[in-house]
């Protein structure tokens, strides 16, 4: 089973937005969520199963709900689970032992604090830990699931980074074709929805001739989520928006007006408000792209190391018996 591993940013509809000063919006679901849902029942199943009979058939007398006087039971609920989610559970937990062994047999461990950095650079994405669990929580996750998940795939990286090419020029060839991966730059934005060219046209040529940016887009926008605060999408990182709009806006300078953007929302004219931080480039992203290199080489190489280990290791799976 392959560890499960987010993509770099939660990518939203710039008129999703919510916040004026954070991405609050709804971003489309991420990589993580079937993984991560999976994980959230290995830790319910794993923990019923840890205490064991005993505690399901007595604690509580046993009940965990009746229905007009009728009791369902802790066992017919954890039998339930078991039915339901214990192949991926117990698929996930023979993995992670795989793993823990693997690294034990290297001296190598993953400790909270690598978790907790790793998720620090991709809450930095989105201009905060707040703005990350809002994109989480839009999607059904929590900072627990995500956590979770990062613990997963760093303990593989461990076991499996010896054998990537990190060489200066393996780093250069993918810095060029993923650059805007690397751009940190947080912008602070806002946006007029219309429904047609024609009419961004015009609101552009409005703009231009002096008129003001907030009371056009309260009086001509079509984006009822932000319309109101006069356009203002907050703060964004790179990737956090539809790519044509993350595009255009990117390539603004402050108090620019863009060209229409044609997206999934109708045509915007976007504005830069400010920007904080410096276009990338390849030695200041350094690290960050050898990271990616080898997490991209980790995600291919795993599903075919973890079966090798499977065939290779004695495993008793009393849950299939």
């Amino acid at each position: 089973m392959k560890p499960a591993r987010r993509s770099p940013a939660l990518t939203k509809s710039p008129s999703s937005s919510s916040n004026s000063s954070s991405n609050s919006s709804s971003p489309s679901k991420p990589r993580l969520t079937v993984a991560a849902a999976a994980l959230a029942f290995v830790v319910v199943i794993a923990g019923a199963a840890a205490v064991g009979g005993f505690y399901l058939g007595t604690h509580f007398g046993g009940t965990v709900a009746t229905v007009n006087g009728s009791r369902i039971t802790r066992a017919q609920l954890y039998d339930r689970m078991v039915a339901a989610y214990g192949s991926t559970a117990m698929d996930q937990l023979i993995d992670e032992r795989i793993l823990d062994q693997e690294l034990a047999k290297a001296h190598l461990t993953v400790t909270d604090a690598d978790v907790t950095a790793d998720i620090n650079k991709l809450a930095a994405r989105y201009g905060g830990t707040q703005a990350l669990e809002q994109a989480l929580a839009s999607n059904g996750l929590t900072m627990e699931q995500l956590r979770a998940d990062s613990m997963m795939h760093l303990k593989a990286v461990k076991v499996l980074e010896k054998g990537v090419a990190t060489d200066d020029a393996t780093l250069q060839k993918y810095y060029d074709e993923h650059t805007n991966d690397f751009d940190k730059r947080l912008l602070h934005a806002r946006h007029i929805v219309a429904a047609t060219e024609a009419e961004a046209k015009d609101i552009r040529a409005q703009l231009m001739a002096g008129a003001d940016f907030a009371t056009l887009a309260k009086s001509k926008s079509t984006d009822a989520t932000d319309k109101d605060k006069g356009g203002d999408l907050g703060t964004f990182g790179r990737g956090t928006m539809e790519t044509a709009f993350d595009d255009a806006a990117f390539a603004l300078k402050v108090n620019d007006f863009s060209q229409p953007v044609q997206t999934s929302d109708g045509w915007q004219i976007i504005q830069v408000l400010s920007i904080q931080g410096s276009p990338p480039t390849f030695a200041a992203a350094k690290e960050d792209v050898k990271a990616a290199v080898v997490n991209e080489a980790v995600d291919q190489q795993y599903s075919g190391w973890i079966q090798g280990q499977r065939a290779a290791a004695k495993i008793t799976n009393n849950l299939t018996k």
